[in-house]
């Protein structure tokens, strides 16, 4: 009988990989050349346990299957543990990895031990495999293909030549709610950290929103200076495409304006492939960044439990030491050449919360994932209440680590800079991602924004101004621009469309905390048990 090679193995390595950025190409869009390392290594692994299993077995068929058992084991604890994490509260441990190694080592046996050939089912394996690489394939080239080609103005016009050129620090702070937010919802009292600030001479605007619900969306906007309804009606509603966000986030505006105005342009590692900004002159990297895809990927395998148990190799020591890495590269940052524009984009107080409040290290127990609302895993276990005691925490450390960087950048620089704090959206307590009618929107949208802004005029400066005036402003008034001032208009959107927007009005919203709380009691909160 004419043997059939086993082929499905190593289509089967290479589909897991396919199969996730197909799934995730739209929320986190990455050029296909980061693909090339995983798929590389995971072909390179699966010819090596092949070979080996060959050697050993002397076989034509069970090798192969045996391969493509091990592969399709490995690339799917991850999704199961995790779904687990959710229905359970966390579980997610070594001892749900031993039950799943030994069951397949149980599975293993038999076909060692089987007396088949398993020449039928080699066939089967090897189209089932090259089904779904080729339709995983199809899918990401269709996604790619239909892709809309946006040009963005970056046009900005001036009347006059500045008289500094002041450095400039943009520093968002994932998901840093407002004063009266933090004390509605979370019953923390926030208003010495202002204090402080103010009296370092920022402005901070007490009633300020986002202008838009979701990351992608609010920088795109700000970093642009521009509301994205065009970009929403092109598109339309239903579109989930990101692209054209990151887009507008990696070659965005302002830094073009500011390039042409001499200065040089400073990013700093944020771990969230969408803020990775290296195309720029100076770009502060850590030993321990690695991309939000590749964390994605290693988070479907059982390898996180085993790297969380060595010291400074879990990835939520490398997203703590992120976090520290960023205020120490803003601390030094004075000593950099200007005039210059940083930028940083610092994931935090945003879950994980891997902070206490003296800064002690706290280790989530599920799988590391920037999930947030009723998409993080344990959030059945300790509900709403833990959410509200971990993000206290970690805020009460953040700001003893925003006085630190900022009273070194302004103690050492030589002349005094433009400091910009901004949430890039609000808190996520009471949201549930696909449900507008449940979700808190005054809480989702309000957020910190403080300015420091040197020789400008106060008065320019109001409660409720919003992201997408920040660059209006500062570009008005110190390069003189011909920026006009744009309405402070926010909206909410649920993750699957992004693009339908949701407007907001606080003046006229009616919800308050108080409503949420009371219909958690009857109905709660996705993936919270009762």
């Amino acid at each position: 009988m004419k043997r059939t090679p086993a082929v499905h193995p190593f289509l089967f390595s290479l589909f897991p990989i396919l199969a996730l950025y197909a799934h995730n190409i739209k929320s986190i869009p990455i050029s296909f050349g980061e693909l090339v390392g995983p798929l590389t290594a995971s072909l390179v692994c699966t010819t090596a346990v092949f070979l080996v299993l060959r050697t050993a077995l002397k076989d034509a068929a069970k090798p192969g299957l045996l391969a493509s058992l091990l592969l399709l084991g490995f690339f799917s604890f991850g999704h199961i543990a995790g779904q687990l994490a959710v229905w359970t509260g966390g579980f997610f441990n070594r001892s749900l990895f031993f039950a799943w190694a030994i069951t397949l080592g149980l599975i293993a046996f038999l076909v060692v031990r089987s007396r088949r050939t398993f020449i039928g089912l080699t066939k089967i394996l090897n189209g089932v495999s090259a089904t779904l690489v080729i339709l995983n394939l199809a899918s990401i080239g269709l996604t790619l293909a239909r892709r809309p080609h946006i040009v963005f103005d970056k046009d900005v016009k001036v009347s006059r030549q500045p008289a500094s050129r002041p450095n400039i620090y943009y520093i968002v702070l994932d998901a840093y709610t407002r004063a009266d937010i933090l004390e509605e919802v979370f019953s923390f009292d926030n208003s010495g950290f202002l204090a402080g600030l103010e009296a370092k001479g920022f402005y901070v605007a007490s009633k300020s929103c986002s202008n838009y619900s979701q990351t992608h969306l609010s920088l795109a906007s700000s970093l642009n200076f521009t509301l994205l309804d065009e970009l929403a009606k092109e598109l339309g509603p239903y579109a989930s495409d990101r692209d054209p966000l990151q887009k507008m986030i990696q070659d965005n505006r302002t830094m073009a304006f500011l390039k042409g105005q001499g200065y040089r342009l400073i990013s700093i590692a944020s771990g969230m492939e969408l803020t990775e900004l290296k195309n720029v002159d100076r770009y502060r990297g850590f030993k321990q960044s690695t991309s939000e895809f590749r964390n994605v990927l290693l988070n479907t395998t059982p390898l996180p439990l085993f790297l969380g148990y060595s010291a400074g190799h879990s990835p939520y020591d490398a997203h703590r030491e992120r976090i520290l890495s960023a205020f120490r590269a803003l601390e030094e940052s004075p000593f950099e050449k200007g005039p210059f524009f940083l930028f940083v984009h610092i994931m935090c107080p945003h879950p994980p919360f891997v902070f206490g409040p003296a800064g002690e290290p706290i280790e989530p127990d599920y799988s590391y994932t920037l999930h947030d609302a009723d998409r993080m895993p344990g959030i059945g276990k300790s509900g709403l209440e833990d959410y509200i005691e971990k993000y206290r925490g970690q805020l009460t450390f953040l700001n003893k680590k925003l006085e630190e960087a900022v009273g070194a950048i302004l103690a050492r620089s030589s002349e005094p800079p433009v400091i910009i704090l901004q949430g890039d959206h609000g808190t996520r307590a009471y949201l549930i991602w696909e449900h507008p009618e449940a979700s808190y929107f005054r809480e989702n949208l309000g957020i910190l924004n403080a300015y420091c802004l040197p020789g400008i005029d106060r008065a320019l400066l109001y409660p409720g101004i919003s992201p997408v005036n920040t660059f209006r402003l500062i570009f008005r008034e110190y390069f003189g621009a011909d920026l006009e001032r744009l309405d402070d208009r926010s909206c909410w959107s649920t993750w699957r469309f992004p693009y339908r927007f949701l407007p907001f009005d606080e003046k006229t919203y009616q919800p308050t905390v108080e409503s949420f709380k009371a219909g958690l009691k009857t109905k709660p909160r996705v993936g919270q048990k009762r």
